[in-house]
């Protein structure tokens, strides 16, 4: 199936869950880490970061079946941004309740399902089809 060809929710379910799966296991162990070094919302964001590097170069082609243009990425980065801000809420929240520092990991429970459902309406139309007249591919 080309870039050309939007996956089914489906396909485009079990993409995620390899991508985003191996994603989360990368930035959820990191951040786990990370948070017994530093200040856990501070490495939330790195690990943050990070993600959405990874996303980026695998939601378009690999997980949705689009071609990412310029303007795809910003708006997908942007809807990242979005979730970040929630999963820091959850973290700062969590931790200020008593939540150990190591298990600051599980924001993924939040987080990987907001990623999925808002790049799946962003990057593909509710009929199945490619976002509308979106050119300048990256």
């Amino acid at each position: 199936m080309s870039a050309e060809s939007p996956r089914s929710v489906r396909s485009s379910a079990w993409r995620f869950l390899v991508a985003g799966g191996f994603n989360t296991v990368v930035t959820g162990l990191l951040l786990s880490f990370l948070a017994r070094l530093m200040d856990p919302p501070l490495a939330y964001t790195l690990v943050f970061a990070l993600g959405i590097v990874i996303a980026v170069t695998t939601a378009g082609g690999f997980i949705f079946g689009v071609k990412l243009t310029r303007r795809l990425v910003v708006r997908y980065v942007t809807m990242y941004v979005a979730v970040y801000l929630a999963g820091l809420a959850a973290v700062a929240l969590a931790v200020d309740a008593g939540m150990p520092r190591e298990w600051s990991g599980l924001v993924v429970l939040i987080t990987a399902p907001l990623t999925f459902i808002g790049g799946r309406s962003l990057l593909v139309t509710s009929r199945g089809g490619r976002q509308a007249h979106e050119r300048t591919p990256v």
